[in-house]
């Protein structure tokens, strides 16, 4: 591992991989973090009758259906029973059952299957040699596969179809069910509507030659099947496609579990991760785990379950139900709350920076928090010597031993198995390679430790740099000092690291949540909580962007689509306004005005002055009172030298308005998020009105009839104070307004204003 990081730290967990390290007892979840091996756990105390059950001749059989009730075989009564999912009550399927060879008698019933998705239940009639197939709506028999007389017993050799005392069943996502055809020592594939795939055994008859049961799961984005073998001076657990042929290994070898201490296996049920096999042997009956994600790995027994298994079976809950065999009924596991009791991590390939030795200072874990009775250690070693062969100048791990890290080579050489070394200081003089172990421990019960990445530091400046020179030196006390403070650093590390990234908590785009209304307010805007988080920091950022235009018509504009969601149309009446004055090229008031008259432009030409169009009249004389020209009784007042000019802008200076189309505001609320957008924007000296913008006929502008347009209509009133513009919606004398359909032509006698 070289230094990949101008930093003088790296991170070990690269793309949650953990590349370059090997591990024993840990699974890897989809964000890179490490836990314990998962283990089924049962709370509580065992029923006594479970407890005392007899160990089962045979397997019996576990089914649920898509509204989560739960069927289980009775082969001593010849029954099947069925839990109510909603008040968990067991009573037997009335109409089938019983002993005899009849269609819906059974002898022996073994091994159930309710097919993925499907409506039917399979029974294993193993006495009758039979499987027979019920409606789960109404419990009536719909068919029956192999021998429909079982008066006589089969003859050694069934053809393909037929059966010699089927034990248990199972089916793929595929719809295709499997048969384990015990007395013929084989299994059978049968599509859905049972046609036989006669090819099927022959793949499977090179690896498997008596098998006991199956378990199928979707594993890696196909169907895999599990083949229980008997054969053989151990039970051995073959892994096939659905295809029949072989799973391989690394090695490119058929891929199988070859457990020593399982001796008695009956009952399998398998996940995407694990498998589960019952084992009954008598001096330890328990259930096995395996974590199938990780080369077939013995995770554990289950804690907490310690009586027989005739059938196992996983629900859509996380939970493993356990059928103890006769009539007692399943009981119910979780199947991955609890835990294995230890496990190891270590690197493969050791730390190194790059072309040179560096002071290796701190490995830090980064974990959650540990529950109780969970534990995490953290050893090192450093080393310039790369000879990376065990026993040389690698030191030794021992992964299955109480004590993985006894290796003296280890730092520490010695500690208490609850320390919880997470965060400890490496030390030492200059060397090239890192080699790093952790140790996982839990009780089984406990959440597991949850490791997510490890950090190194080297090249660090410790505290001794702000003492003075003589502390520097470390020929008397070698290692005490830096040790010292790098403890007294570790107290203040959380709180210099929250410090460092305080400058986030500014950025829109990188702060937590919970700051997003904090930032917001700094400038005066008040977040819903009922935006979602992308939206909040989206017009959070813009609050930024905004900031330094506050105040202005664009920013105006901008924050009404921001925060209102509707493009308003923001005007200011003194860039528009005009003053209505009559042409004159007599006197003036100075020489260049008169030229500017004489020139016939701007307002001073009566062609271009439209009162009440494209001019207005000044509320008073611009110069004030005058005497012999504006000096009126009762009709001039005074102003300063410094307000000269300044009635003609008193009326509209400091204004503004706002126009919002009605298609945008219908919502009952609109209009008050667009005044409030409006008061939090505008500056503090200015008024404003805000216009609704009523549908009308414009081309280019509002032009869709029934949408943002009328045609005709009711005539509008001309009362005073009725809101009518004179000029624009209303027009005095002259030709009334055309309308549609009275001898008009659109563009010729009816245009339009």
């Amino acid at each position: 591992m070289s230094n990949r990081d101008q930093n003088n730290y790296i991170f070990l967990n690269r793309h949650g991989r953990w590349p370059g390290f090997e591990s024993k007892g840990l699974q890897l979840d989809d964000e890179g973090t490490l836990r314990l091996l998962s283990v089924p756990l049962f709370s509580g105390s065992l029923p006594e009758k479970v407890r005392a059950a007899a160990t089962p001749d045979g397997p019996a059989g576990l089914a649920i259906d898509r509204l989560g009730a739960v069927y289980f075989s009775d082969p001593v009564a010849n029954k099947i029973s069925r839990i109510d999912n909603c008040d968990g009550s067991a009573k037997p399927i009335p109409c089938i059952g019983g002993a005899g060879s009849r269609p819906c008698q059974f002898l022996s019933p073994r091994g159930l299957l309710v097919p993925n998705g499907g409506n039917a239940l399979f029974v294993a009639d193993s006495g009758n040699h039979r499987i027979q197939v019920f409606d789960l709506s109404t419990f009536q028999l719909i068919e029956i596969w192999g021998q429909e007389n079982a008066a006589g017993d089969p003859k050694p050799g069934s053809k393909p179809g037929e059966f010699d005392n089927p034990w248990t069943l199972a089916s793929d996502h595929g719809g295709n069910i499997y048969v384990v055809d015990r007395g013929n020592q084989r299994v059978q594939k049968f599509n859905a509507i049972g046609d036989v795939d006669s090819g099927f055994w022959q793949k499977l008859n090179v690896y498997v030659k008596d098998p006991l049961d199956i378990a199928v799961c979707k594993h890696r984005g196909s169907d895999s099947i599990f083949v229980l073998d008997n054969a053989g001076p151990r039970q051995t657990i073959f892994v096939f496609h659905a295809d029949g042929s072989p799973v391989l290994d690394t090695d490119g070898n058929a891929a199988s579990i070859v457990d020593p201490e399982l001796h008695h296996g009956m009952g399998m049920a398998a996940s995407a991760d694990y498998l589960y096999v019952g084992d009954n042997d008598p001096d330890h009956r328990h259930i096995r785990a395996y974590h199938i994600a990780h080369d077939y790995e013995f995770s554990g027994n289950a804690i907490g379950y310690d009586a027989p298994v005739a059938a196992l079976l996983l629900d859509a809950k996380g939970g493993l139900l356990v059928h103890p065999g006769d009539d007692a009924q399943p009981v119910r596991l979780s199947s991955n709350s609890g835990s294995t009791a230890q496990a190891v991590l270590w690197n493969t390939v050791p730390v190194e920076v790059a072309d040179r030795k560096v002071p290796w200072h701190r490995l830090q874990a980064l974990i959650q928090p540990l529950a109780e009775n969970a534990h995490l250690d953290l050893f090192t070693y450093v080393t310039s010597n790369d000879d990376r062969r065990p026993n040389k100048d690698r030191p030794e791990i021992y992964p299955d031993s109480s004590n993985p890290f006894s290796d003296k080579r280890w730092n520490p050489r010695s500690f208490s198995a609850d320390a919880d070394l997470t965060d400890v200081y490496i030390g030492g003089k200059e060397a090239k390679y890192l080699w790093i172990g952790v140790l996982f421990v839990s009780n089984g019960t406990a959440a597991s430790p949850a490791l997510s990445q490890l950090r190194v530091e080297f090249d660090h400046p410790i505290y001794d740099q702000y003492l003075p020179a003589i502390f520097r030196d470390r020929k008397d006390c070698d290692e005490f000092l830096p040790r010292l403070l790098s403890l007294f650093e570790s107290f203040n590390a959380e709180v210099e690291s929250e410090i460092n990234l305080v400058p986030a908590l500014f950025d829109p785009n990188a702060a937590p949540s919970r700051f997003l209304p904090w930032l917001a307010g700094i400038l005066g805007f008040e977040l819903d909580e009922n935006w979602s988080e992308e939206k909040q920091r989206e017009l959070t950022s813009g609050i930024f962007r905004l900031s330094r235009w506050h105040g202005t018509r664009a920013s105006l504009r901008q924050s009404l689509r921001l925060f209102a969601g509707v493009d308003a149309v923001i005007e200011e009446p003194i860039l528009n306004a005009g003053w209505w004055a009559l042409p004159s090229t007599g006197e003036s008031c100075c020489d260049e005005c008169t030229a500017h008259a004489s020139a016939g432009a701007g307002p001073q030409d009566a062609g271009n002055s439209i009162l009440g169009w494209t001019t207005m009249l000044a509320p008073a004389q611009p110069q004030g009172a005058v005497v012999g020209t504006s000096c009126d009784l009762d009709q001039s007042h005074l102003i300063t030298d410094d307000d000269f000019g300044a009635p003609l802008f008193t009326d509209v200076a400091y204004q503004f308005s706002v126009g919002v189309y009605r298609g945008q505001v219908m919502c009952a609320d609109a209009l008050a998020r667009v005044q409030s957008v409006i008061e939090n924007q505008k500056p503090a000296h200015t008024t404003y009105r805000l216009c609704v913008i009523e549908p009308r006929f414009r081309v280019g502008f509002q032009s869709r009839v029934g949408v943002d347009t009328v045609v005709a209509g009711t005539p509008r009133s001309l009362s005073l104070g009725s809101g009518q513009g004179l000029g624009t919606e209303t027009v005095l004398a002259g030709e009334g307004v055309s309308q549609l359909g009275k001898e008009t032509r659109l563009g010729m006698t009816a245009p339009l204003s």
